[in-house]
């Protein structure tokens, strides 16, 4: 049996465990309810909430091969579609459930229990994200549809992690340990394992200006798993990879270590953010390479509103609205510009292997919260390492989104 089993199973015994409380708590305890985008229920130091959230998409893409047939498709889906549960016992105790379903099929994404003896210190264990501070905020608060290919070829998604983190009004340091992601429904061998380390620090947190800086390092050996694959889509989850260094053992990784620096500033409605990573791979067929990242874009919101930083966790979270037109304002606009670029020529004898680059354009209308809807359009160029390899990919992308 997996270790990643053994620590889901231990963590959901003790939210079990909690529950169990709540429910003792609620037959003493009166019970209110608040309103935070669905309701929440609290009975005496006792909080549950369900949570999730669904995103519409319409994607239309263009495919213009060097070599070969060019071709268009256009799909309209749901992107994403979660369910889950929060909730909080005492000012130490919180945890989150929640689940995506797809395709017919259910899988955990947040599974996590934490304990904060402190405001900022928190020990937590579950199946999680880690490191980047465009990985970090939640796809809710992205300022675009994608994270892009920065996030691609890091591979930080969530696992099987125990961390610890401690710091203060403007900084933290967190670190832990990770296996594979509690899906991974192998058994038997090794699962992958790794260590990380993530800190930020935020010099200046005023109402007019934020500025974050903050780096991040992991190394990683995959075990028994399926050797690490370094690849990037275009700037969409839709459709092919066409910078990717395959599976063969001139592109697989048996380890890798990774190192990250992050980069942010805030100042009233204007913003730019970027972040910068390098990946260094031994490979399965033996030898070595390397492959780097990275990303910057600005955004503007013409309304008069600002990005929500929380200088103490070193992430961004939800826009507040001006004048929702709930209350019959117009809501808030927001206007971006992104640049993206990947380099995996290291991959020698790989064709597609080569570089990436592309600029997105997009728009966000936030008509209150809980609720976007979103338009990216992406120019993409793919240069292979053989000429005749060479794919370049215009995408249009359009999303209703809501949370609760």
């Amino acid at each position: 049996m997996r270790h990643q089993s053994l620590l889901a199973g231990a963590a959901l015994a003790v939210v079990s465990m909690l529950a169990a409380g709540a429910v003792q708590a609620q037959e003493a305890e009166p019970t209110t309810i608040t309103w935070k985008g669905a309701p929440e229920l609290k009975w005496g130091e006792f909080t549950f909430k369900p949570r999730g959230r669904v995103y519409f998409d319409y994607v239309d893409q263009d495919v213009d091969r060097a070599t070969g047939l060019d071709f268009g498709a256009s799909e309209s889906r749901i992107r994403t579609a979660r369910l889950g549960f929060q909730g909080s016992w005492a000012d130490q105790w919180s945890w989150v459930a929640e689940a995506s379903i797809a395709n017919g099929e259910a899988n955990w994404e947040d599974l996590l229990l934490e304990y904060s003896p402190t405001d900022n210190t928190a020990i937590t264990l579950g199946n999680f994200k880690s490191l980047s501070l465009e990985n970090l905020t939640s796809s809710r608060y992205t300022t675009f549809m994608e994270r892009g290919p920065f996030n691609d070829l890091i591979d930080a998604g969530r696992v099987m992690t125990l961390a610890a983190r401690t710091g203060g009004d403007n900084w933290s340091i967190a670190g832990g340990v990770h296996g594979d992601s509690i899906n991974d429904s192998s058994s038997g061998g090794d699962e992958q394992r790794g260590v990380f380390v993530r800190a930020h620090l935020a010099p200046i947190v005023t109402d007019d200006m934020k500025l974050h800086i903050g780096a991040w390092a992991r190394d990683r050996d995959r075990g028994d798993d399926s050797a690490f694959r370094y690849r990037v889509r275009n700037n969409t989850n839709y459709g092919d990879r066409y910078t990717d260094a395959g599976s063969s053992p001139l592109g697989a990784g048996e380890s890798d270590t990774a190192i990250g620096l992050e980069a942010a500033a805030v100042w009233r409605s204007f913003s730019v953010q970027g972040e910068w990573a390098t990946v260094d791979a031994d490979l399965t067929g033996g030898g070595e390479a390397g492959a780097d990242a990275y990303y910057v874009f600005a955004s503007f919101f013409p309304t008069g509103e600002q990005r929500k930083y929380d200088a103490g966790s070193g992430e961004f979270g939800r826009v507040s609205i001006r004048e929702p037109v709930t209350k019959g304002g117009m809501g808030a606009v927001e206007l971006a510009v992104r640049y993206d670029a990947a380099d995996l020529t290291e991959f020698a004898g790989v064709a597609t292997a080569g570089e990436y680059s592309a600029v997105t354009v997009g728009a966000t209308w936030y008509p209150f919260p809980y609720v976007r809807f979103l338009a990216n359009y992406t120019d993409a160029e793919n240069k292979a390492q053989v000429a005749a390899s060479d794919v370049d990919v215009q995408t249009l992308q359009v999303r209703a989104q809501f949370d609760f």
